[in-house]
C-alpha cells in the first residue's frame, strides 16, 4: 500500500547511515583498555598490605580521590541515562541538581568531620562500636546487595551501548541466532563478560590506588567524549548553545509539575529535590563506596577538599549531560534515527489515546470512561515501554550513526570509562566489606598480612564473577525497561535504612540496637514496597520518593521504638557533637575514638 504523502518512514528508515565501530576506532578503545591494564600492573607492585589494598596507604592527593568518588558515582547509567532524560522533559531535568549546595552543607559541616576522626577502613565498623556486631553485619549485607545490583546495571547498560553502537552480531560463531533479536542476546553476553572480568582484572592487581588513578583518567575521558559530542553537532548544524536551548524549550516535552499529592508522579520539582538530596546525604554517610574514598585521605581538611572537587565535578558534569542531551534533541530534527523515530511514533499514539479518553469524558457517562480506560491500559503500557527505550538509545544510536571514525571510538572509551570506574570501585569496596566486616571479626586467628592481602585479591575476582552471573540474569528480566527507574527500584530500596541508621547513630542518644534492628527491617519493607508499588498493588509510586521514604520508616521506628523501650544513653565520643568532632577536627586520624563497647 502506498505511504501517505507527509509519511516519512521508510524515506527517513533508508536515510539512516549504517555506522558500526570501524578500525581506527578499535584502535583508540585497544590503546584505552590498554592503558589502564598497563597502570593496574604497574600499582600492583605497590601493593605490600590490606591498608595499601583497600586504603592506598591512607596518603592518596585530595583532588584525585574527590574525582574518583565522581567517577565512580556516575556510571554509564548516568552518561546515557541523562541525555535521555531531556528529551523526556526537556531542561527541566536540571532540577536535579537544586539540592547540590544544601547537600554540601551536610557532608561538608556533619558526616566528613564525624568519620574521619574514627580510623575505620569500612564504615559499618562504626555500627559495630555504636550498637552491636549484629547491626554491622546486617548493615553490611544490605550495602553488599544494593552493590550487586548497583554494579550490574552498569555493566548491563554500558554492554546494550555497546552493542548498539558496534552492531558487532557475533553471535552466528555461537550459533545462537533467535530470529526475534538476531545476533543481540549472543552479543550481550560476551560483552558482560568481557566488560565485567577485564575491569576486575586491574582493580584486583591494584587495589583503591589503581581504581582511584583510573578513575582520574576515566573522568578526563568522560568530559572529552561528552564535549566532543557537542562539539561535533556544533560543527555539523552550524548551531551552538543558544539554538539548542531555544529548541527544547519550543517544543512540548512532558511537562515538569512543581508539585503534586500524587505520590505515583514519578517527576516533579519537589519529588527531584528531595529524592535527589536523600541519595546524596544517604550515599556519602552510608554507602562504602563513598565513605572508602574519603578514607584515602590522611585529614579532615583534605576529605573535605576531595567532597568540594567531587560536588564540583558533579555539577559540572549534570550541565555538560544536559547539553549532549539538548545538542542532540536539535540535531535528529534532520538526522533520523531509529530510535528517535519510535519515540515519536510511540509519543503520537499515546496522545490519541489520550484524545479518545477525553472524548469519552465529554459523554459524563462514568462507566464509558472506566471501559476506555480499562480498554487502553496494556496498549498504554506497551507504548511507555517503547518509548522509554527508544529514549534510551538515542545517544548510543547517534554514536554509531553519525560520528565520525575515531571520535566515536573516543566516544565509546568513554562509555567502557564510565562503567569500569563504577566496577572497579563497586568490587574494591565488596571486597572491603567482606574482609573487614566478616573474616577479620569471625576469624578465629588472626591473619597474616600477606595472607589478609591475598584473600583481598581473591575476593575481589569472586565478587566480579558474581557480578557477571547476576548480571547477565538480569539482562533477561529487564528487557524493555527504562535505565533510571530499572536503576531505582532495582536497589535504590536498600539505601534508605542504611543512611537511616547511620544517622540514628551518630544523632540519637537513646537508640539502641534493640531499636534500630527491627526499624531497619521496617525500613526495608516499606523500600521494597515503595520500588515495587505497581507489582504488588498496582499503585504507582515515584521513583524518586523510594529512598526518603525507606529511610522515614526506619527513622521514625527507631525513635518510636526508643520511646517505648527506653535504655541508657551511648557514650558522646560515638555520637555527633560539636565538641567531639570539633576537638579532633584538624588531627590526621591515627587511632579509634571513643568507647568500642557496643551499646546493647
Amino acid at each position: 500500500m502506498p505511504q501517505p504523502a507527509n509519511s516519512t518512514t521508510p524515506d527517513t528508515a533508508l536515510s539512516i547511515p549504517e555506522g558500526g565501530l570501524t578500525t581506527a576506532d578499535l584502535v583508540v578503545i585497544v590503546i584505552y583498555l590498554a592503558a589502564m591494564m598497563g597502570m593496574g600492573i604497574a600499582i600492583a607492585r605497590r601493593q605490600k598490605s590490606t591498608t595499601d589494598f583497600f586504603l592506598g596507604g591512607r596518603s592518596l592527593p585530595a583532588w584525585a580521590v574527590g574525582i574518583s568518588i565522581f567517577a565512580s558515582l556516575l556510571s554509564t547509567i548516568t552518561y546515557l541515562g541523562m541525555p535521555g532524560e531531556m528529551f523526556r522533559t526537556g531542561v527541566a531535568f536540571l532540577t536535579r541538581q537544586l539540592p547540590i549546595p544544601l547537600v554540601l552543607i551536610v557532608v561538608w559541616a556533619l558526616w566528613i568531620p564525624f568519620f574521619m576522626r574514627l580510623n575505620l577502613t569500612s564504615g559499618y565498623e562504626y555500627l559495630s562500636r555504636r550498637f552491636n556486631y549484629t547491626v554491622r553485619a546486617l548493615s553490611a549485607v544490605f550495602c553488599l546487595l544494593l552493590l550487586f545490583g548497583w554494579i550490574s546495571v552498569v555493566v548491563l547498560t554500558a554492554a546494550g551501548a555497546l552493542v548498539d553502537i558496534a552492531h558487532l552480531d557475533i553471535g552466528w560463531f555461537l550459533g545462537t541466532n533467535d530470529p526475534a533479536t538476531g545476533y543481540r542476546d549472543a552479543d550481550m553476553h560476551l560483552v558482560i563478560i568481557a566488560v565485567g572480568m577485564f575491569s576486575i582484572l586491574y582493580t584486583t592487581l591494584g587495589g583503591i590506588r589503581a581504581v582511584i588513578w583510573t578513575d582520574v583518567i576515566q573522568f578526563l575521558v568522560l568530559m572529552v567524549g561528552a564535549l566532543f559530542t557537542m562539539g561535533y553537532v556544533a560543527y555539523d548544524t552550524g548551531s551552538g548553545l543558544g539554538d539548542w536551548v531555544s529548541h527544547s524549550l519550543a517544543n512540548k516535552h512532558e511537562q515538569v509539575e512543581w508539585f503534586s499529592l500524587d505520590v505515583g508522579n514519578r517527576s516533579t520539582v519537589f519529588t527531584i529535590s528531595v529524592g535527589m538530596f536523600f541519595w546524596f546525604i544517604c550515599t556519602h554517610g552510608a554507602n562504602q563506596v563513598a565513605l572508602q574514598r574519603y578514607f584515602t585521605v590522611k585529614s579532615v581538611r583534605e576529605a573535605r577538599t576531595s567532597y568540594l572537587v567531587s560536588a564540583l565535578s558533579s555539577f559540572g558534569i549534570g550541565i555538560i549531560l544536559a547539553g549532549v542531551g539538548v545538542s542532540l534533541a536539535y540535531y535528529i530534527q534532520d538526522h533520523p534515527l531509529d530510535a528517535s523515530i519510535a519515540k515519536d511514533t510511540a509519543t503520537n499514539s499515546l496522545k490519541e489515546l489520550d484524545r479518545t479518553l477525553d472524548n469519552a469524558r465529554t459523554t459524563g457517562d462514568p462507566r464509558q470512561v472506566e471501559s476506555v480506560r480499562d480498554a487502553q491500559s496494556e496498549q498504554r503500557r506497551d507504548l511507555k515501554k517503547t518509548l522509554n527505550k527508544a529514549q534510551d538509545s538515542i545517544f548510543p544510536q547517534f554514536i554509531r550513526h553519525y560520528m565520525p571514525p575515531i571520535l566515536r571510538g573516543l566516544v565509546v572509551a568513554a562509555l567502557f570509562a564510565a562503567a569500569m570506574s563504577t566496577i572497579d570501585s563497586g568490587a574494591n569496596s565488596t571486597s572491603t566489606i567482606l574482609t573487614v566486616d566478616f573474616f577479620r571479626p569471625l576469624s578465629r586467628t588472626p591473619a597474616t598480612e600477606a595472607g589478609e592481602l591475598s584473600r583481598a585479591r581473591v575476593l575481589t575476582a569472586t565478587m566480579g564473577v558474581v557480578v557477571v552471573l547476576y548480571t547477565l540474569g538480569l539482562y533477561h528480566l529487564s528487557k524493555g525497561t527504562n535505565i533510571i527507574d530499572l536503576c531505582q527500584r532495582g536497589f535504590n530500596c536498600f539505601l534508605g535504612p542504611l543512611g537511616a541508621t547511620f544517622m540514628l547513630g551518630m544523632f540519637s542518644r537513646r537508640v539502641s540496637s534493640a531499636h534500630v534492628i527491627p526499624a531497619f527491617v521496617a525500613g526495608e519493607i516499606v523500600g521494597v514496597c515503595t520500588s515495587y508499588s505497581m507489582q504488588f498493588f498496582g499503585v504507582p509510586f515515584s521513583t524518586h520518593l523510594i529512598v526518603p521514604a525507606a529511610w522515614a520508616a526506619t527513622m521514625i521506628g527507631a525513635l518510636v521504638l526508643s520511646l517505648l523501650i527506653p535504655v541508657r544513653p551511648s557514650s558522646e565520643q560515638l555520637r555527633w557533637t560539636r565538641k567531639a568532632v570539633l576537638a579532633d577536627e584538624h588531627r590526621d586520624p591515627t587511632g579509634p575514638v571513643g568507647d568500642s563497647n557496643a551499646t546493647s
